[in-house]
């Protein structure tokens, strides 16, 4: 199913995904602004992404031209979407790209 909504996984996408460990912490995994917050530290560090709404689900698809392998993440929400795909990109297990299908850099 993936990791829950919620302050536990706004904490670990704070300090696993992007290293921080301050008190405050953005409600990643619940608010798109945050959600964005996210996307664009990751696009700092050379991440590249796509996030669409496809048969009544949100997908997000992170990558780096630097590594094979894309890491991927769905959900209900927005938000939670992006927060599933950072954490699996965060944790190397991300799954091989075919290079029959190009990946395009987009926003949704």
């Amino acid at each position: 199913m993936g990791a829950c909504a919620g302050p536990g996984l706004d904490r670990e996408i704070a300090a696993g995904v992007l290293g921080d460990r301050g008190p405050r912490v953005p409600a990643y995994s619940t608010e798109n602004a945050a959600a964005d917050l996210l996307l664009w530290r990751l696009a700092q560090a050379g991440v590249a992404f796509r996030v669409q709404w496809l048969d009544g689900r949100h997908f997000c698809v992170l990558w780096k031209a630097s590594q094979r392998g894309a890491a991927t993440g769905s959900a209900a929400s927005r938000p939670l979407a992006i927060c599933r795909a950072a954490l699996e990109l965060s944790r190397g297990s991300a799954a091989p790209v075919s290079h029959d299908y190009p990946l395009e850099a987009q926003q949704v």
